[in-house]
């Protein structure tokens, strides 16, 4: 495999790595784990100046958490997120959707992070973030500054990132006591092969059943990964019924805007939409539900 020519810098701090990505600007390209840059590079779609490794700070590397709130460092890796404990109780299905990505050598080696910023659609970790209500820390020149995950993807590689920034963390709120989540990736191909649709669903009960607090994140069945905002709105504040839950799931496809490939078409993945988020709702508010 044949690279174009570059500078490779490893900054030991953030600090560093900020000041080095302000001096190069657009001829730097920033990488953590490396999978997504190392294609870029061998398929000659970047020619930067300088590749800039995230891989020696170790503030980015921790998994870190409070009472208020847990914290990812960009450069996590997905296998790490799915073996931690601290995860695993709080965040559940983010433990789940990391242990979907690729195959295990691509979860040793992909971090969170990365797959973050690259603002794909077919994200397996961003919908379960987004059912999370997670926020990006993200550090330039500035100083930090946390930016609503939903509010963070342009299209891809084109994030709420200014040039100058870096994503630094992922920071999830601590859930409230009795939020149920759930996680779902079909694929009609293998399970190491991109999402035909991911549905990641966190939802909060009241009394009398009422739904007090529901997000529905989604992948693969837009430019971006995406919050089905309109059915969430459907089902906030109501008892939810098996009428209902229908309503709402077809809801969510109509705001899904999928695209067609080798793997699906756009039609077929509105389709797969409404069907899973209708099953994975039922599993959540009905004891039995039909297939």
């Amino acid at each position: 495999m044949s690279l174009p020519n570059f500078e490779y810098r490893s900054p030991k701090s953030i600090e560093q790595a900020v000041a080095l990505r302000q001096e190069y600007g657009d001829d730097a390209l920033v990488m953590s784990g490396g999978l997504t840059a190392m294609i870029l590079l061998r398929e000659r779609l970047v020619k930067p100046r300088v590749v800039i490794s995230l891989s020696e700070i170790p503030v980015l590397r921790r998994i870190d958490f409070s009472e208020q709130e847990l914290r990812i460092g960009a450069a996590v890796t997905h296998s790490k997120v799915t073996s931690s404990a601290q995860v695993r109780n709080i965040a559940p299905i983010l433990c789940e959707a990391c242990g979907h990505v690729g195959s295990p050598a691509i979860r040793n080696m992909g971090t969170v992070g990365g797959s973050i910023s690259h603002g794909d659609g077919a994200s397996d970790t961003a919908p379960a973030l987004l059912a999370l209500d997670a926020e990006a820390n993200v550090t330039g020149p500035a100083g930090e500054r946390r930016i609503p995950l939903k509010d963070f993807f342009h299209g891809v590689f084109s994030t709420e990132l200014d040039d100058n920034e870096l994503l630094t963390d992922l920071c999830i709120p601590t859930p409230a006591v009795g939020t149920e989540t759930r996680f779902m990736k079909y694929t009609n191909t293998s399970e190491e092969a991109f999402a035909t649709v991911t549905v990641a669903i966190s939802i909060l009960r009241g009394k009398a059943g009422i739904c007090t607090n529901v997000r529905i994140g989604l992948g693969s069945v837009a430019p971006i990964p995406m919050r089905a905002v309109e059915a969430e709105n459907l089902l906030c504040g109501k008892v939810v019924t098996k009428e209902l839950i229908k309503e709402a799931a077809i809801m969510a496809a109509s705001e899904a805007d999928p695209p067609s490939d080798a793997q699906a078409s756009r039609e077929y993945r509105r389709a797969m939409t409404a069907i899973w988020v209708r099953r994975v709702l039922e599993d959540i508010f009905l004891d039995k539900c039909d297939s």
